[in-house]
């Protein structure tokens, strides 16, 4: 077999034009702009079953050294993510914000549960269950490629090879199922939306112009964004040295550093002083691609095949579940009426696959039964906050607790 080892400047590169032909690819496929697919992953795939089948073959055996740098570009994109958890943004939302959280964490713990109790009668380990529950569903490609590795130290074989693939096929049926749950409730209780022809573009349903606007590039203003994101992920890191210390929990570093952003954030609106979301959210992006283009590449998908029954069947299960609690819990928990109706399809997007799929969902809906002032503007954001936080933290600290439970470790 040949021997071909990459070394971190060439998997970056390698892990970079995975990222870049990923999204050629998805503007010219309609399925992947449809079901809301990011490019990297499509990308990413097809070299790890490329990669998986030849090395399956004995002819090819590539490695990549990508663990220091994916490991920096994952504690950076966290960081962002902790940097948009703004109090002040957060009061906004009023009431409808406390059945948003009850709803989104209950699915969290659901999905958990049900993915932990499906492993038993089908002789899986129960880290695998998580693996297919939250983590992958709710977390997304990222959140599995940043947390099913501490699942693979613990026991759980090939977990990080089946969360991607649960969070991947999650991305379609995200898509397929949105629509027709919403359509159902709405149906159902004779419900109707605001009549407005250009909601989420220039003019929203109050007539307010909401027109996209561009942040013009400017390096002093760029170079500030960046900084305050390595500034607040080496806050953060000593918060994940502090929290090591702590006995029977297993707290990641890239979770200090979430925490570190969150501080830093409320201080500065404390203080008055402006963070330039959009360009957090560009350099936050940015090393989410990357850091993706190297989990998917370095992964053997061929090792799927072991597990495939016990995958399907519990991925089904997920998909049920998660249908279902949008349809009767989110419904009622935010309010029983058309802005829930929207955001149960959005709860199934974001459910079963990522923000593009939540904010798709919602858009499909309200084209056919009018604007929902409370789900396109306040759910998506919010909704996405709560998972965002308390997903990672607890798909990350119940790991080591569960092993012990089960008398794993």
């Amino acid at each position: 077999m040949i021997e071909i080892s990459f070394d971190v400047m060439q998997s970056a590169a390698i892990a970079a034009c995975v990222a870049m032909v990923g999204r050629a690819i998805v503007k010219r496929v309609k399925f992947f702009q449809t079901y809301c697919i990011p490019g990297v992953i499509v990308a990413g795939l097809a070299v790890s079953f490329l990669l998986g089948i030849l090395r399956a073959a004995g002819i090819l055996q590539v490695t990549f050294d990508v663990a220091v740098l994916k490991e920096w570009f994952m504690d950076i994109f966290f960081t962002g993510v902790g940097l948009t958890a703004s109090w002040k943004l957060i009061k906004r939302g009023g009431k409808v914000c406390i059945g948003i959280a009850i709803t989104t964490i209950g699915l969290i713990l659901a999905q958990d549960l049900l993915g932990v109790l499906l492993t038993i009668p089908l002789g899986l380990h129960p880290l695998q269950g998580i693996g297919m529950g939250s983590l992958s569903l709710m977390g997304g490609v990222g959140t599995s490629g940043a947390i099913a590795p501490l699942y693979e130290e613990l026991g759980a074989e090939n977990a990080v090879v089946m969360a991607v693939m649960c969070a991947t096929f999650g991305m379609v049926f995200a898509s397929l199922c949105g629509g027709p749950v919403a359509r159902a409730l709405i149906k159902r209780h004779n419900l109707r939306g605001e009549v407005t022809e250009n909601y989420g573009g220039k003019e929203n349903a109050s007539g307010e112009v909401a027109a996209d606007e561009v942040t013009p590039l400017n390096g002093k203003s760029l170079l500030g964004s960046v900084c305050l994101i390595i500034i607040s992920a080496g806050l953060g890191s000593y918060i994940a040295i502090l929290a090591g210390y702590v006995p029977y929990i297993e707290f990641p570093y890239f979770i200090g550093c979430m925490i570190g952003g969150v501080i830093v954030r409320n201080i500065l609106d404390a203080v008055h002083v402006e963070v330039r979301a959009q360009e957090l959210d560009a350099f936050g992006d940015i090393c989410l691609e990357i850091f993706l283009g190297m989990t998917m590449m370095s992964i053997d998908v061929t090792k799927l095949a072991d597990a495939f029954g016990p995958f399907v069947i519990i991925f089904v299960a997920q998909v049920l579940m998660t249908c279902l609690w949008a349809y009767v819990v989110t419904f009622k928990t935010c309010g029983s009426n058309y802005d829930a109706a929207v955001i149960a399809a959005g709860h199934i997007g974001m459910g079963l696959g990522n923000g593009p799929n939540t904010m798709a969902n919602e858009k499909a809906v309200m084209k056919e039964f009018g604007f929902s002032k409370v789900g396109w503007v306040v759910y998506p954001p919010f909704g996405l906050l709560v998972l965002d936080i308390f997903n990672p933290i607890f798909c990350s600290m119940i790991a080591e607790p569960l092993c012990k439970w089960f008398g794993l470790g």
